[in-house]
C-alpha cells in the first residue's frame, strides 16, 4: 500500500517538478516538457530494475507496480483526451480532411509493405514467422486489441506473444523518443508546413496568464475542477455506452464514444468558456509520460531470443516511419498531419495527444485518433490476410 500510495505520488509531483524547471531553466525549456517526462520515466524505470536486481523489490511487490503503472496508463490519457478537445475548433476540421484520408492510406500501405518485406529477411532466425508477420500487421496498424485477437486467431505460443509485446512496447519508446527530439524537427523540413485554417482559435487553451496557471490560483484550480468535472462526465457516459451496447469496455468502441462526445460538449457554450481544459489536459499527458516510460524492463535486455524479435519490430517500425513519409511527401501531406496518423497507427489512438503536445499543435488530435480509430476497424483484418499471404510464400 505504501509502495502504491509512493509512486502515485512520485507520478503526480514529477510533471509539477518538470513544469518548474522547464519555467526557469531554458535548456530544460528547449528540450520540452513531455522529453523531459520520458527521460524521468526511464530513470524510474531503472530504478525499479535495480531494485529487482538487489531483491529489495520482488514477487508481489514488483507484480503489485507493474499493475498499478498499467493502470495509470489506461486511466490517464481517457481523461486527458476529452480536456484537449473541449478547447478545440471543430468547424475547420472538413478543409482537413483530404490530407487526414492521403495520411491513413500511405500508412496503412506503409506498415503492410515493411511487415512483409521484413518477413523475408527476418524468417531464418523467427520461428513461426507468418504468425509474427500477422501480429505485427494488426498492431502496428492498429493497437494492442488488434494484436490480442490476433494472437487467439492464430494461436500464436504465449511466451512468442509476450516476447513481441515486449518488443514493440520498447521499439514504440524509442520511436516517440524519436519523434518528441530530433524527428519532429527533420520532419518539418522534409515535408510541407501545417497550415493552419483562419478559424482555428482554440476557446479554452490560452489564458493569457502563461500556461499550468491553473496550479498557481485559486481561479485556476476552480476552472481545472469544473473541467475535470465535465471530463468524468464523458468518460462514465463512453463507458455506459460501450458497455450497453457491447456487454463490455471495448476500447476501439470506447475510444469512438469518447471522442464524438468530447467534440459534442466541445460546442457547448459553459464548455467552451473553460480557460484550462487544455493544460490540466497537457498535465494528464505528462504524468502518462512519465508512468509509460517507467514501464520499461531492462530485464529483456538480457534475453538473447527476444533481439531477432525486436529487431524484426524494430524494422517494420522504422522502416514504415520512412516509407510513410516519403510516401506523404509524394502525396503532399503535411509533417503535423503524418506525424499524428504515424502515431495513431503504430502507437495506437491514445498517444495521439502526446504526440500532439510535444509538436505544439492541438489542432491535429481529431486528425490522429480519427486515423487511429480506422486503424484499429482494419487492423485484425489486414493481419489476418498478411498472415495467410506469408504463411504460403515462406
Amino acid at each position: 500500500m505504501l509502495l502504491s500510495i509512493f509512486t502515485l505520488l512520485l507520478y503526480v509531483a514529477t510533471p509539477v517538478l518538470i513544469l518548474l524547471m522547464c519555467k526557469r531553466f531554458k535548456p530544460v525549456q528547449k528540450i520540452g516538457e513531455v522529453l523531459v517526462a520520458y527521460f524521468a520515466g526511464v530513470f524510474f524505470a531503472l530504478v525499479i530494475w535495480l531494485l529487482a536486481e538487489l531483491g529489495v523489490l520482488e514477487g508481489e511487490r514488483l507484480a503489485s507496480l507493474r499493475k498499478l503503472q498499467a493502470t495509470v496508463c489506461d486511466l490517464v490519457i481517457p481523461f486527458a483526451i476529452p480536456l484537449m478537445l473541449f478547447s478545440a475548433n471543430f468547424r475547420h476540421l472538413k478543409t482537413q480532411l483530404g490530407g487526414a484520408s492521403r495520411a491513413l492510406l500511405t500508412g496503412l500501405v506503409a506498415v503492410v509493405f515493411m511487415t512483409v518485406v521484413g518477413s523475408f529477411i527476418f524468417h531464418p532466425y523467427i520461428p513461426d514467422m507468418w504468425k509474427i508477420a500477422g501480429l505485427i500487421a494488426g498492431v502496428e496498424t492498429g493497437g494492442t486489441p488488434n494484436m490480442v485477437a490476433l494472437q487467439f486467431a492464430l494461436k500464436v505460443p504465449e511466451n512468442t506473444f509476450i516476447q513481441l509485446q515486449a518488443s514493440d512496447m520498447l521499439v514504440c519508446f524509442f520511436y516517440l523518443l524519436f519523434l518528441f527530439s530530433v524527428g519532429k524537427a527533420l520532419l518539418r523540413k522534409f515535408l510541407p508546413k501545417y497550415k493552419a485554417p483562419a478559424d482555428s482559435s482554440a476557446a479554452g487553451a490560452s489564458s493569457g496568464e502563461g500556461a499550468y496557471y491553473f496550479m498557481r490560483s485559486r481561479h485556476g484550480l476552480l476552472q481545472m475542477l469544473k473541467s475535470l468535472g465535465v471530463s468524468v462526465a464523458v468518460v462514465l457516459l463512453s463507458i455506459g455506452f460501450t458497455v450497453l451496447l457491447l456487454g463490455e469496455i471495448n476500447v476501439p468502441c470506447l475510444m469512438l464514444a469518447l471522442t464524438t462526445l468530447s467534440i459534442a460538449a466541445s460546442f457547448v457554450k459553459p464548455v467552451q468558456k473553460l480557460r484550462y481544459s487544455f493544460d490540466v489536459g497537457m498535465f494528464l499527458v505528462l504524468i502518462f509520460n512519465v508512468a509509460i516510460a517507467s514501464m520499461v524492463d531492462f530485464t529483456q535486455f538480457f534475453n538473447v531470443e527476444i533481439y531477432y524479435i525486436a529487431g524484426y519490430v524494430f524494422f517494420c517500425v522504422f522502416g514504415s516511419l520512412f516509407l510513410h513519409a516519403l510516401l506523404c511527401k509524394l502525396c503532399k501531406v503535411d509533417a503535423d498531419t503524418f506525424m499524428v496518423s504515424s502515431t495513431a497507427l503504430i502507437n495506437s489512438p491514445p498517444f495521439v495527444p502526446v504526440v500532439a503536445a510535444a509538436i505544439g499543435n492541438r489542432q491535429v488530435i481529431l486528425i490522429g485518433i480519427s486515423v487511429g480509430m480506422v486503424g484499429y476497424a482494419v487492423g485484425n483484418y489486414l493481419g489476418f490476410i498478411v498472415a495467410e499471404v506469408m504463411s504460403k510464400v515462406l
